[in-house]
């Protein structure tokens, strides 16, 4: 199985391209950000838009606010272990399917619980949606055949899930374990006022380069921190050689037609940091240079 070309697909925008926030229902200020994202999503050019220099931001941003910059999720320590192990379920029907995301989502709430409330946030878990083949209605505009988070809820679409088991069952499980990390890596961003300081940043942002390169901060963060719960559990999931070939397959064979989501080097990077710390303080993606998030 080659994921290349997936995982962009999959892992949508939930605040600057979707246009939602952590809210259950969408505002007047939620619709006209979807507006604007979609405005700027159609005016990126086919060729990467990003300098790649060691500018912190492109010039037309401001410096990022201290609840991006300076999270106190970053100062937590490494997060606890949930003793968790990966969990048995293929990919091979919508049942299997739920089973293992519901399965890792009770993991993921355990082991992130504590580093929430210990950086002084309220801990409340998401909720999980998996459907097949379609999208399920939610505060959200998205397309079918995508994973995404959207006001306080994981929706997890298993027909993709399926199909990638049927080529490469091992890579599937992996790509499986990214993903719902991931998405769980915005409901961490979400609970702990990320969301809305981007939300808010966008606002001020001038130029679709701008508001891309700040959209591919907070995507490479969230694959970070779905890093940072593998490495957490990493005895236990177990993490042996074999699974980290496979899983740096998955991690770094990605493309980003969209300029949204960072390209597969950034990818791999973010999302290695995170496992080899299991610390989300190495998941602090908005004051680094542009080259590593472009």
């Amino acid at each position: 199985m080659n994921p290349r070309g997936l995982i962009w697909t999959c892992a949508v925008a939930v605040l600057l391209l979707s246009g939602c926030t952590p809210n259950n229902t969408m505002t007047d200020a939620d619709a006209a950000a979807a507006s604007e994202a979609a405005k700027a999503r159609a005016g990126v050019p086919t060729e990467s838009s990003t300098s790649g220099s060691d500018s912190t931001a492109p010039a037309s941003a401001p410096p990022q606010p201290a609840a991006l910059a300076r999270n106190p999720i970053y100062r937590v320590g490494k997060l606890p272990a949930a003793g968790c192990v990966e969990p048995p379920y293929e990919a091979t029907s919508l049942a299997n399917v739920r089973a293992y995301f519901t399965q890792y989502l009770g993991c993921l709430n355990k082991a992130w619980a504590p580093a929430i409330r210990k950086a002084g946030f309220t801990f409340t878990p998401p909720k999980l949606v998996v459907v097949l083949g379609q999208s399920p209605s939610s505060p959200c505009d998205v397309d079918d055949g995508r994973d995404y988070y959207c006001g306080g809820t994981i929706y997890m679409d298993a027909a993709t899930h399926i199909q990638l088991s049927r080529e490469d069952p091992e890579e599937a499980r992996a790509w499986m374990a990214l993903e719902i990390g991931h998405e769980y890596g915005h409901h961490v961003q979400a609970l702990t006022g990320m969301l809305t300081a981007l939300y808010n940043r966008r606002l001020t942002l001038n130029g679709v380069d701008a508001h891309l390169e700040d959209n591919r901060r907070m995507e490479l963060q969230a694959s970070c921190f779905s890093g940072v719960y593998i490495g957490a559990d990493r005895k236990h999931f177990p993490v042996t050689p074999e699974w980290l070939d496979v899983w740096s397959v998955v991690i770094r064979n990605t493309i980003d037609s969209q300029h949204d989501h960072g390209k597969g080097e950034n990818h791999g990077h973010w999302t290695t940091a995170g496992l080899d710390a299991a610390d989300p303080g190495a998941c602090n993606t908005y004051p680094v240079a542009s080259s590593l998030v472009s």
